[in-house]
């Protein structure tokens, strides 16, 4: 695989706390596990938040089709921003 300047930005973001929006308006909290090429997405300690209900739900895969935005929540805490 490449290390491209695009691999290395997202390998700074591993272990960084991140919020993703899904396609039906669920709201994932957890840490950044992985990345695959189809942009399908691992969060492990991740909390579901769906209208105002909240849940515990572990390791999630949320697929890279349903993803309509990935935030990095702890962006300062990482050693390539601060």
């Amino acid at each position: 695989m490449a290390d491209t300047p695009k691999i290395r930005q997202l390998r700074s973001y591993l272990n960084l706390r991140t919020r993703i929006t899904a396609s039906d308006n669920r709201v994932f909290n957890g840490i950044f596990m992985c990345i695959d090429k189809y942009k399908n997405i691992i969060l492990s300690q991740t909390e579901e938040f769906r209208d105002a209900e909240k849940r515990f739900v572990g390791l999630v895969m949320i697929p890279g089709k349903h993803i309509i935005k990935a935030e990095i929540e702890d962006l300062e805490l990482s050693d390539e921003y601060t």
